[in-house]
């Protein structure tokens, strides 16, 4: 009995460690080869105590686009989005899983309560170097082509990566 459980501890511990590997390797692959989005981010706080530096962020696409109400919204889905010549991503319509244009990337959401979230709620920085962030206007993502998004940065109102100055 004592071989059989340690069998089965060993591959239970060998599957868990496949999948987190092959998860990192999703999300690195996104980050590598994901198309570059902005969405406009909304004023928030830039700090609380316990978790140290870091900005809230809430950005204009996360409202419940006009003429839709949050209850008829699927809890999880995804939105189109139609960039502009800079990238930048506005709601066009629910995805329907059909093609979409060349100017347009999918967006993952999950809806929470009475909100919805592209699911980067918050930027982390480094300790003292809030004043970078401070003009940020856009939030900068990698995107998938299935609508997996994730925040790598942010940018100002020129699109310019905000990053910290190394002295």
């Amino acid at each position: 009995m004592n071989i059989f459980c340690s069998i089965v501890i060993l591959l239970t511990t060998a599957f868990i460690a496949w999948v987190f590997g092959s998860q990192i390797s999703d999300l690195k692959k996104v980050r590598e080869e994901g198309r570059t989005v902005y969405l406009d981010l909304q004023p928030v706080d830039p700090r609380a105590l316990m978790l140290g530096d870091y900005m809230r962020l809430r950005y204009a696409e996360e409202r419940v686009p006009e003429g839709m109400d949050i209850d008829d919204l699927p809890p999880k889905g995804a939105f189109v989005m139609t960039l502009n010549e800079n990238n930048v991503g506005s709601f066009s319509h629910l995805d329907s899983k059909a093609k979409i244009a060349s100017n347009q990337v999918r967006f993952n959401y999950t809806r929470t309560n009475r909100s919805l979230t592209f699911g980067a709620p918050r930027f982390y920085f480094e300790n003292g170097t809030a004043e970078t962030y401070e003009n940020a206007r856009y939030g900068v993502f990698k995107v998938s082509p299935a609508g997996k998004a994730i925040l790598v940065n942010l940018a100002d109102e020129e699109f310019r990566t905000l990053r910290p100055n190394s002295d």
